[in-house]
């Protein structure tokens, strides 16, 4: 009896809290949106205090979300990557165990970061503030945020300034930037998951800008900087020496891709070996993340649900030898190579001297191709990677049945999320019955069937408007 109390207590709990959140993010987008519609498009600009005005809001609203929320899984990681690392770790060592008085016990061990040491380092170095200023553990998650958090702001502004400085549609620039920032998407994956894929976005479009203001060195230093965050962006880097051949020839190009190599390495190695951490573990590390595979934001999830509906046919050990098979495992090459073929062929009619409004939108169109062809061919696709498609779509989402593409982006990934990890087991810092809650509902039926199915179908829904937006883009070459 005491049991049935429980879990009803658990469930009152869980509704309550889901219903707060999704009218949390209702609020923030129906106030962005009355935000942006203050402005006549094309006949004024935003006032410098309304734009100051909705920046502030957005932060705000990260800020309250920042130092009790956090992903289950991942942001339990970084809370126990940065305490290990701090005492001289390596940050990816296959097991840490848990902290007392730090996250929660819901997993016995977890895996470290599978990154090269970049996030590694900055959780340590909140720690180690955190310890000085011992105030509460959720000043050490709020710091552990406070990167991303930045790093939402300052991609903001470098989209505001690629707008200002080299596109056609300066009048908008304030809008589209205020759009990336308000977004709840965007909110979610920084201040509530803890992720900290801002910030290899923003290096990847600082070193956009650094080539359009005819920088390559420095914007090979950028991307390199962004790699080491997190390697994903390096997926740009073909279709930015593609550019730079065009642009400065075969012996800038070379010089170009060494620093972008270069950055990443030398950061990579000279912590491993000041700390004596073994590198054959990052190695490992981050090329097990190349074939990796799972429940993720891609039609492969159907795997999930058929084993769910039909186990003792569609059981773990069939689908582990499917995905073992390399065709399917390293699609993902297949799909980047398709991708950068269209990027080369589109980027031949670009003349030598074009102008740096062709030059933005002929890279843009080329890092869009890279990130959906990734995204469509991957089998394991987490969430927080269509946070790298949305500046480059944003920006050159110029008519409005474009930027409808973008919004169901976002919103489809958005809702996966809410679906895959149900809003209140963001709180499990909170308590852990959050948690315990969400894995009752999460792996019994009928409730985990329903969960697997609505998974699929926003996961077909979402690879749909990828091909739909790549298509537009392919015609408009």
């Amino acid at each position: 009896m005491e049991m049935v109390y429980v879990h009803i207590i658990n469930k009152v709990t869980s509704i309550t809290n889901t219903i707060l959140c999704s009218k949390t993010l209702y609020l923030i987008h129906k106030g962005t949106k009355l935000g942006l519609q203050k402005i006549k498009s094309g006949k004024e600009g935003w006032k410098k205090s309304s734009w100051l005005k909705l920046i502030a809001v957005g932060l705000l609203v990260r800020l309250f979300f920042s130092f009790w929320t956090g992903n289950p899984h991942d942001f339990e990681i970084i809370i126990r990557v940065g305490f290990f690392v701090a005492r001289g770790a390596s940050p990816v060592m296959s097991r840490y165990p848990c902290v007392e008085g730090l996250g929660q016990p819901i997993h016995s061990y977890v895996a470290g970061i599978g990154y090269l040491p970049a996030w590694g380092l900055y959780s340590a170095f909140a720690y180690k503030i955190y310890e000085v200023f011992p105030f509460s553990p959720s000043f050490y998650y709020f710091l552990i945020k406070l990167l991303p958090i930045l790093g939402d702001l300052a991609t903001t502004y470098i989209i505001y300034l690629l707008i200002m400085k080299f596109a056609k549609w300066t009048n908008k620039a304030e809008k589209i930037a205020l759009s990336f920032f308000l977004c709840p998407f965007v909110i979610l994956i920084s201040s509530v998951w803890g992720m900290f894929d801002s910030v290899p976005i923003l290096f990847t479009l600082l070193s956009l800008l650094l080539m359009l203001y005819n920088k390559p060195h420095w914007s090979a230093f950028s991307i390199g900087l962004a790699i080491y965050f997190k390697v994903v962006p390096i997926i740009y880097l073909p279709i930015q020496l593609f550019f730079v051949n065009k642009k400065q020839g075969i012996s800038k190009t070379i010089v170009y891709l060494l620093i972008a190599l270069i950055v990443p390495f030398v950061l990579t190695l000279a912590p491993a070996v000041f700390f004596r951490w073994q590198i054959s573990e990052t190695a490992v590390t981050v090329l097990s993340q190349t074939q990796k595979t799972g429940e993720a934001l891609s039609y492969w999830d159907i795997n999930t649900l058929l084993a769910d509906l039909f186990p003792s046919i569609f059981n773990q050990k069939l689908f582990s030898s499917i995905f073992a098979f390399p065709a399917i495992r390293y699609l993902w090459v297949l799909g980047l190579m398709v991708s950068y073929f269209w990027y080369y062929e589109h980027q031949k009619n670009i003349i030598k001297d074009s102008s740096q409004v062709e030059d933005l939108i002929v890279l843009l169109k080329g890092f869009s191709f890279a990130t959906i062809g990734f995204l469509l061919t991957r089998p394991f696709i987490p969430e927080q990677l269509v946070l790298y498609l949305l500046p480059t779509v944003l920006i050159v989402s110029t008519d409005q049945s474009d930027h409808m593409y973008y919004k169901l982006t976002w919103v489809l990934a958005l809702a996966y999320v809410f679906v895959n990890l149900y809003p209140f087991a963001f709180a499990y810092l909170l308590n852990m019955n959050f948690w315990t809650t969400f894995n009752y509902l999460a792996t019994t039926q009928p409730f985990s069937t329903l969960r697997y199915a609505a998974r699929f179908i926003i996961a077909v829904l979402f690879d749909y408007i990828l091909i739909k937006l790549l298509s537009r883009m392919v015609k408009g070459l």
